[in-house]
């Protein structure tokens, strides 16, 4: 069945990459890891980039399935925010190869229609999700993947550790307002 031998191929590609790294995956390398033929790759993608974008809908949907779960867990609307940052995050963060794959400056919107397509879906189901199932407008729901991009980069860069500062405390200041718990000495709860 091809869908299920595309399937194999990025399972096999997810192994890689979390087991060797991004420049471990090579469509023969994917190929041999499922076994399959060295050509067989080639005839479900078009090149690496397009096996790329495979695999990164497929993060994109492990990263919204984690998210969600997190952020359903809880019922009050900062709740739910504080849940889907802290998740988002911690994704990035236990997860740094494949987090760094989705947003790859090799992905421009709109090139790649299965990755969009995942990224249209998770932004429809957590703005669903983070606003006790009303909806969020586009715009809302773009800051928030934002603000949460912005956290995950810098703590997978180490900047919250090497300044000391707790993810929680930071999301603490984004839900409640830069202005009331950004001045210096002042400390949360």
């Amino acid at each position: 069945m091809v869908d299920d031998t595309r399937n194999r191929l990025i399972e096999s590609a997810l192994s890689l990459l979390r087991d060797e790294g991004l420049d471990a995956v090579t469509l023969r390398a994917v190929g041999e890891l499922a076994g399959l033929s060295r050509m067989a790759p080639y005839r479900h993608f078009a090149d690496k980039t397009a096996l790329l974008a495979a695999l990164a809908a497929r993060v994109i949907t492990d990263l919204s399935t984690h998210v969600a779960a997190a952020v359903l867990a809880h019922t009050g609307h900062q709740e739910r925010l504080r849940a889907f940052y802290d998740s988002y995050v911690e994704y990035a963060a236990d997860h740094r190869e494949e987090y760094r794959l989705v947003f790859a400056s090799t992905f421009s919107a709109g090139d790649h229609p299965e990755m969009e397509q995942a990224l249209d879906d998770v932004m429809s189901a957590l703005s669903l999700d983070v606003a006790d199932h009303e909806p969020v407008n586009k715009a809302a729901m773009m800051a928030l993947m934002a603000t949460a991009h912005g956290l995950a980069e810098l703590v997978t860069a180490g900047h919250f550790a090497h300044k000391q500062i707790s993810r929680r405390d930071v999301i603490d200041v984004i839900i409640e307002g830069t202005g009331r718990r950004g001045r210096a000495g002042e400390s949360g709860p």
